[in-house]
């Protein structure tokens, strides 16, 4: 009768340290953001200067060459400032909008690079010559984002639009 009774307890405890680690397991990890909204803010907003950085050196290059060299580091910049935005757990109420962030952000790296990469393409040479400025749907999304963003309580302002005169 012992060994039945202790089956049947041994049986209990080891029911009762599952449930346990279950609850605790849901009360520590249910969230799996441990990022609170002001470290978010500030990982957006970190996010946000290195890519307007990135974007406002375009506009004080003195040559084509130049010109595409730092359009290059631009898009390399963007792409990793996503990167390290992709690896942190958003709050959850703001999952959404990090998501779309991060992939908008990568778009923009992409049409960054691209559009060096075609104006290195013989015969597109000149299809930077003459413009005021660089417009990218990417940057525009962005921008959309930040600002839904900025109405759920984030404080970061908009990319600046940049202009080479």
């Amino acid at each position: 009768m012992r060994t039945r009774q202790t089956w049947i307890f041994i049986g209990a405890v080891a029911v009762a340290a599952i449930v346990a680690i279950v609850v605790v397991g849901l009360v520590r990890g249910g969230d799996e953001s441990s990022t609170t909204q002001g470290e978010y803010e500030t990982a957006v907003v970190n996010t946000r200067d290195r890519v307007d950085f990135a974007l406002g050196r375009l506009s004080k290059a003195q040559s084509l060459e130049e010109l595409l060299e730092r359009m290059d580091e631009a898009a390399e910049t963007i792409d990793d400032a996503a990167g390290d935005l992709d690896d942190l757990a958003a709050p959850t109420d703001l999952e959404s909008p990090h998501e779309r962030l991060v992939d908008q952000l990568g778009q923009l790296s992409a049409d960054v690079k691209g559009t060096a990469d075609q104006a290195r393409v013989p015969g597109f040479e000149d299809i930077l010559n003459g413009a005021d400025g660089l417009n990218f749907e990417s940057w525009d999304k962005v921008n959309a984002i930040l600002a839904e963003l900025r109405r759920q309580g984030v404080e970061v302002e908009p990319l600046a639009r940049q202009s080479a005169t």
